[in-house]
């Protein structure tokens, strides 16, 4: 027979008192028993009643009866996998100041067929017989309720025979887990009521009967649930945070080991010492996810800082993921993020990427929806697309593990955001990007002018930018520029200098060439207004810049001049003869 609930130890959380265990749900036929969908069924009226649910579909009852308390704590793995979860769910549903009641299902012997399609036992024996002692796990007139709410749903029930196997109260039983003191002495808590239910194996021998039965059960049991208050204490165990999704709504920076400061780690140390001193003053908020544990929609930074301090438990707001739409959670969690400190800018890159990538949303939407809340733009303006695609072309950068320092000093705002955004972020290349901040913008802090014609010059001395800046000239005029009061001026014009010499160091012999050609077709009295040419760059050899001056009435007459002057005599023949002299 097929396994339809995957073979594992299936544990889901709740919100409400009620813990539904399954100790053989292991469903493949064996040589002398069919087989049977009672994990399906278990876990069917778990998610209807929205409990908690430990129920075992791995271990087969041949290899290990887990109904058996004392053969479980020989198995120190079992004992992890499937009694631990039922104490801490128990433990949980405490601390929310709800009373636990656990149901524990399990299948008739097939010899033990009768019309009851549902076998209830307490722990019931004869008082004061040593025999069939009476060990009772929940009160009878509890029972009683519960018996007629589920034949109010066409299932019949009885009271398993004092004799049974299917009462429930030798002291090793899984259903006198909480009431003996002999094998688990520190799990002792009397408050806990039980019930173990023998269901007929017609009811669940075919998966869709056995989940059509789990269903009819969830109304009965519905009526003794009591929920949980929307704001509970959740074990920060059962709040994930390593996949995509678990981060979905979460903006606030993860750990990364590429950025210095990332997580500004004195803030989390300065948040923990709060908490540990305080308390949690604003509970985290939590969505309860398909597979029944949490993510974290508001909070991330408290839950890192109690998760520094080692708490096993945290208060939250808990919301079902169908509570709201993923806009509307969004929303919340801009809200609540933006409410005690503002996001930096690779945050709202953050959000941004996250509310596009889950909501399908364009710049312009995403403008519409979040920018007001977002805080950014310019006061009293409607937020642009063209602002929205800066924050996520920068937060891109992050994603793909680029640029490092340079995030690393958005974030910590030793970097001006609009700098990082308008001149880094559109270069493609990683290396000609870092080349330009760290040998550059961040030593020099250059004006955007300045900026702007630094680039002029470095694009003229070779094609790439990291290439230009590992010059050996250019890095000798970085050193000098460092030691002016005026970094940046002084390396613009030391870069200016160097474009306009010829390469051999020698100008004299180029300028004397320009000089003469200027008198001879210009006239003695003519100066570099009238008539100049100058190299374009030493890494531009082909090409000069000709300056020239007209006046009004001979305009004709400067450009027969002009012309005549460069016929004659050939600037390029005049810059090889430079470089060869």
């Amino acid at each position: 027979m097929k396994h339809s609930a995957t073979s594992t130890i299936h544990r889901l959380l709740g919100s409400n008192n009620l813990l539904v265990i399954v100790a053989d749900g292991y469903n493949a036929a064996a040589a002398d028993k069919p087989g049977h969908f009672l994990a399906n069924m278990a876990l069917t009226l778990a998610k209807e009643l929205s409990s908690y649910a430990v129920v075992n579909a791995k271990y087969k009852r041949e290899i290990m009866d887990l109904t058996d308390v004392g053969a479980i704590l020989t198995r120190p793995k079992v004992k992890d996998a499937f009694l631990m979860p039922i104490k801490k769910f128990k433990d949980e549903i405490e601390n929310n100041g709800l009373p636990p009641l656990l149901l524990l299902f399990q299948c008739l012997a097939g010899t033990d067929q009768g019309e009851a399609m549902a076998v209830f036992g307490y722990g019931q024996g004869e008082r004061a017989s040593a025999a069939t002692p009476h060990r009772p796990t929940i009160p009878a007139s509890l029972l009683a309720k519960i018996r007629i709410a589920i034949e109010d749903q066409h299932l019949r029930t009885e009271l398993a025979p004092v004799n049974s196997p299917y009462c429930g109260r030798e002291p090793q039983h899984l259903n006198q887990l909480f009431k003996q003191k002999i094998y688990c002495a520190d799990w002792y808590a009397p408050e806990v009521r039980s019930i173990l239910i023998s269901i007929r194996p017609d009811l669940v021998s075919q998966q869709e009967t056995a989940e059509s039965i789990g269903r009819m059960l969830a109304p009965a049991f519905a009526q003794f649930s009591m929920a949980m208050s929307l704001v509970r204490n959740i074990d920060i165990n059962n709040i994930d945070v390593t996949t995509s999704d678990d981060l979905q709504y979460i903006f606030r920076l993860p750990g990364d080991q590429r950025y210095t400061d990332l997580l500004r780690e004195s803030y989390i140390e300065e948040l923990a010492g709060s908490i540990d001193r305080n308390g949690l003053l604003h509970p985290l908020v939590l969505l309860k996810k398909d597979d029944g544990r949490y993510k974290i929609l508001c909070g991330f930074r408290r839950f890192q800082a109690l998760k520094r301090i080692n708490r096993s438990s945290v208060e939250a707001k808990v919301y079902q993921e169908a509570d709201f739409s993923p806009e509307d959670f969004f929303n919340i969690s801009l809200a609540e993020n933006t409410k005690r400190r503002n996001l930096n800018p690779i945050e709202i890159g953050n959000f941004l990427e996250s509310a596009s990538i889950s909501l399908g949303l364009s710049n312009a939407e995403l403008a519409e929806r979040f920018g007001g809340t977002l805080g950014i733009g310019k006061p009293g303006q409607n937020v642009s697309h063209s602002t929205i695609h800066k924050y996520r072309k920068v937060n891109q950068i992050r994603l793909r593990g680029e640029s490092p320092e340079m995030i690393s000093d958005v974030i910590n705002e030793k970097l001006q955001f609009s700098i990082a955004a308008e001149v880094l972020a559109p270069i493609k290349s990683s290396a000609d990007r870092d080349a330009l901040y760290l040998h550059v913008i961040k030593p020099l802090a250059p004006t955007r002018p300045q900026l702007g014609q630094l680039l002029a010059q470095l694009e003229q001395l070779a094609p790439q930018l990291d290439e230009a800046i590992a010059l050996n000239k250019v890095q000798a005029a970085l050193a000098k520029a460092l030691t002016s009061p005026q970094p940046a001026a002084s390396l613009l014009k030391l870069l200016r200098q160097e474009a306009s010499a010829p390469e051999n160091g020698h100008p004299g012999v180029f300028k004397t060439q320009v000089d003469s050609v200027r008198t001879r077709f210009f006239g003695k009295q003519a100066n570099k207004k009238d008539f100049n040419i100058l190299p374009s760059s030493s890494a531009r050899r082909d090409e000069v810049i000709v300056h020239f001056r007209i006046r009004k009435g001979e305009t004709l007459d400067t450009l027969k001049r002009l012309c005549h002057a460069l016929e004659q005599s050939d600037p390029f023949s005049w810059t090889k003869q430079a470089d060869d002299s």
